[in-house]
C-alpha cells in the first residue's frame, strides 16, 4: 500500500508534540506501506526505508512550473488570513484575523521570477510564524501539484494545518482521506469557539473518509462540538519510543515539580499557580520548573513575583528534545494541569523517564496512564494534595512511577501503527467497493 502523508512539523524542526508523534507513526507504519511525506521544511539527513520526505523548502523548479502553480491559484478560494501569531497557531490569540484577497497573493506570485522565492517562505526554520496562513495556502498548492499523478492509496493528514491540501488533493484524485486530530480549534480557544479554522476543520472532517483522534476525550469532543459520527472515528492513543534511561543528580537543594508546554489557557496556568502557592505552604523545599513559552508567560511571571513566588519557579523558556529529556531526567513530579488535552505525549516522556505524574482528568494522556494521579482541571486543592504526597512520602512516588513505567510497554508507536494500519485498510477496501 501507498501513503500520501501531510505533515507539518518533523523532527528537527518543531514546536511541540505533532512533530513528535509524526515521526513516531511514519517509523510504525513504513514496515508496512510506502510513505510519500510532504512537510514545508525537511533540514534533516534522515533516511529510512519506504518513506520518501520531500521539503518544499528544497524542491526544484524543475518539479514545478509558474503555469501549474498558476492553475492551481485559479482553483483555490478567493480568500486568505493573516493571523497574528508569533510562535504557533495552537497559540490561540483573541485578536481579530484580518482578511487578504488571494488575488494580492497572486499578483505577487506572478511579478516573482522564479518559483524558488516561493519556496523560500519555507526555507526560514520557523516551523509556524506570522505568515502560517500563507504558508498553508502555498502547501495546499504545492502538496496537491506533488500528488496530481495519484500515484498513492490514501491520503494521511495531520492536524487542520494539512487539512486543506487533504481535501483538494482528495477533490484532483478521488483517493480516500484520513484525518489524524492531533489538536481541536476547541481544545485551544474554548469549547463555543467557531471561527474559519473550526470551519475548516468541521468541512474537512465531514469531507474525509475516516478520522484517527488521539484518545476518547478528543473523539467525544469531535461528537459534541462538531456533530461527527462516532461511528467514523478510531481512537488511536500516541506511543513512547521505548528504551532505558537515566536518572541524573541536579545542583539544587530543594526538589523539582515540572511543567512542560505551551504557556497558554488551554494548558491551566492558572491552576499550575494556585497549585504551586498551597503546595509551597506545606512543602517549602521545592521548586516549580516551567519549561515554554506563550501568550500567558509575561502573566504567570508578574502574578508569581505579586504573590511572592518568585523564587519557588524556574522559567527556561521553549526546551530541545535534549533539554526536556535532560530536565525529565533530574524531576521529581510532572504535572499537567491542562483545561483540554487531547493527549499530552510529555506525559509518557515522564514516566519513561520515571517520574510518576499528577494530571487533568480532561487529557488523553489520563486515559492510558491508569497509575498516576487524577483531578479535575480546576481542583487545585486535590492537585496539591498530590503533589505534596509524591514530594513527601517516596514509597508512594516509587510505587507510582514503577506502576506507570510498566504501563508504557503497551504504549508504543507500533501498536498505534498497526490500528492505523486497519484504518487504511478499510477506506481503500469501502473506497474500491
Amino acid at each position: 500500500m501507498k501513503v500520501l502523508m501531510l505533515g507539518w512539523e518533523f523532527p528537527p524542526l518543531f514546536s511541540g508534540g505533532l512533530g513528535i508523534a509524526t515521526l513516531g507513526i511514519v517509523e510504525a507504519l513504513r514496515e508496512k506501506v510506502t510513505i510519500k511525506l510532504i512537510i514545508p521544511a525537511f533540514t534533516g539527513s534522515m533516511n529510512m526505508d519506504n518513506v520518501n520526505i520531500i521539503g518544499l523548502n528544497a524542491i526544484t523548479s524543475d518539479e514545478l512550473t509558474e503555469e501549474r502553480m498558476r492553475l492551481q491559484n485559479e482553483a483555490l478560494s478567493t480568500e486568505l488570513y493573516k493571523i497574528p501569531l508569533t510562535l504557533s497557531p495552537y497559540h490561540h490569540i483573541n485578536e481579530e484575523i484580518s482578511k487578504h484577497s488571494l488575488d494580492r497573493f497572486d499578483e505577487e506570485l506572478t511579478e516573482e521570477s522564479s518559483v524558488h522565492t516561493v519556496y523560500s517562505l519555507f526555507s526560514d526554520n520557523e516551523v509556524y510564524g506570522p505568515n502560517v496562513l500563507r504558508k498553508m495556502h502555498h502547501y495546499t498548492q504545492l502538496a496537491a501539484q506533488l500528488a496530481n499523478d495519484g500515484n498513492f492509496d490514501v491520503i494521511h493528514a495531520h492536524d487542520w494545518i494539512t487539512f486543506s491540501a487533504g481535501m483538494r488533493i482528495k477533490e484532483i484524485t478521488g483517493k480516500p482521506l484520513v484525518l489524524h486530530i492531533h489538536s481541536l480549534e476547541t481544545d485551544r480557544a474554548g469549547d463555543n469557539t467557531r471561527n474559519e479554522i473550526y470551519d475548516l476543520e468541521k468541512r474537512a472532517m465531514l469531507t474525509a473518509e475516516h478520522i484517527i483522534s488521539v484518545s476518547q476525550f478528543t473523539k467525544n469532543q469531535i461528537e459534541e462540538h462538531y456533530g461527527i459520527d462516532p461511528k467514523k472515528i478510531t481512537v488511536v492513543h500516541n506511543g513512547i519510543a521505548q528504551g532505558a534511561t537515566t536518572r541524573k543528580p541536579h545542583q539544587l537543594r530543594d526538589k523539582l515539580v515540572v511543567f512542560l508546554g505551551r504557556l497558554t489557557h488551554q494548558k491551566g496556568p492558572e491552576f499550575l499557580l494556585e497549585t504551586a502557592e498551597k503546595v509551597c505552604r506545606v512543602y517549602p523545599r521545592v521548586k516549580f520548573v516551567v519549561a515554554g513559552t506563550g501568550d500567558q508567560l509575561a502573566h504567570i511571571l508578574e502574578t508569581s513575583a505579586y504573590k511572592k513566588l518568585g523564587s519557588k519557579f524556574i522559567f527556561t523558556g521553549f526546551l530541545s528534545k535534549a533539554k526536556v529529556d535532560e530536565l525529565l531526567s533530574m524531576a521529581d513530579v510532572y504535572f499537567m494541569p491542562s483545561v483540554s488535552e487531547p493527549f499530552g505525549i510529555t506525559a509518557l516522556e515522564a514516566i519513561h523517564h520515571h517520574v510518576p505524574s499528577v494530571l487533568s482528568t480532561q487529557s488523553g494522556a489520563a486515559e492510558v496512564i491508569k497509575a498516576s494521579l487524577k483531578a479535575e482541571f480546576w481542583d487545585t486543592d486535590k492537585y496539591a494534595n498530590y503533589i505534596y504526597a509524591l514530594l513527601k512520602y517516596n514509597t508512594l512516588h516509587q510505587e507510582l512511577s514503577g506502576q506507570a513505567r510498566l504501563e508504557l510497554e503497551s504504549l508504543t508507536w507500533s501498536h498505534a501503527g498497526e490500528k492505523i494500519w486497519n484504518v487504511y485498510k478499510d477506506v481503500t477496501s469501502s473506497s474500491i467497493n
